[in-house]
């Protein structure tokens, strides 16, 4: 009895066993990790951007005064101030840029170049007293007055600057510095006394330096946007200037030392001017690079 009891219960075991091995949890098969992309920055590029520009120019107007006892020092100052005016221009910059990127794990480096429509403008313009005609001046009364405007521009901007930047998933963070190459055109006209005038001039090319930096994105293996900032600076640049003063007085004479220019209350025997020119641009680009197979996946 014992016997057929146990051969009952293993049979009845023998039989649940595929069932309850049903109902068992099946653990998914392991697989590999999936690899994010890394973007590919490597390759020759072309692109276009646009934004503001806005700068500062420092004006000197320079003057050699006549002898002591040829002219009053207050007047010659006074004219000298006035005609050196700190100049604010701005205005706009659109342009194309081409370059070539090299990216080493995530660091990229590479060299751009760019040329812009750079217009910066501002002017400056005021009537001004002599103090020596001022009350209790060493002429005093009538009011004696002198006048004087200045206008600074620029047209293009080239620059050539080396990029070094890191990247974080499909963005570029950068910095960059190099040359910089603009035209400055400064014009000065003063107004005295008598008719005369001294007419200065700056029309020059001028080299300099930029730095500044950005944040590119990637949308896609061959399209990316960018913000960029860059700071310029242009140096000093120095022109001649001219006395023009009526027919019969003088006539038209190079401001140098020796011709002096009577102007009623002064006396000149020189003049010249000069610009210490800086600028700031922020733009923003759109750029297509060549060759792109698309995103590089890491291999683990």
């Amino acid at each position: 009895m014992k016997r057929t009891a146990a051969a009952t219960v293993g049979l009845l075991a023998l039989l649940a066993a595929p069932a309850i091995a049903a109902d068992l949890p099946v653990k998914a098969p392991v697989s590999a990790p999936v690899a994010a992309p890394v973007w590919n920055w490597t390759g020759f590029y072309i692109g276009a951007s646009g934004g503001g520009t806005w700068g500062r120019a420092e004006i000197t107007h320079s003057v050699i005064p006549a002898p002591a006892g040829q002219a009053l020092p207050e007047d010659a100052a006074a004219v000298t101030a006035a005609s050196s005016p700190l100049l604010n221009p701005n205005g706009i910059v659109a342009g194309g840029h081409a370059g070539f990127n090299y990216q080493t794990g995530s660091f990229v480096w590479g060299l751009e170049g760019d040329f812009s429509y750079f217009r910066l403008r501002a002017n400056s313009a005021g009537t001004f007293p002599f103090p020596s005609t001022l009350p209790g001046g060493f002429l005093g009364p009538p009011t004696l007055t002198f006048n004087t405007s200045t206008q600074i521009s620029t047209d293009w901007l080239l620059t050539v600057r080396p990029r070094l930047g890191f990247t974080a998933g499909n963005a570029l963070f950068y910095a960059t510095g190099g040359l910089a190459v603009t035209n400055e055109k400064v014009n000065q006209t003063t107004g005295v006394l008598n008719g005369g005038t001294f007419t200065s001039s700056i029309s020059e090319t001028r080299l300099g330096w930029t730095i500044g930096g950005g944040i590119e994105y990637m949308l896609t293996p061959n399209w990316t946007i960018r913000a960029e900032y860059l700071h310029l600076d242009f140096g000093t640049a120095s022109g001649p200037g001219v006395n023009n003063v009526p027919t019969g007085v003088l006539g038209n004479l190079p401001c140098t030392a020796g011709q002096a220019v009577i102007t009623g209350p002064v006396i000149y025997t020189g003049c010249s001017i000069s610009s210490r020119l800086t600028a700031e641009i922020v733009r923003a680009g759109i750029t297509y690079k060549f060759g792109a197979a698309g995103p590089v996946v890491a291999r683990y």
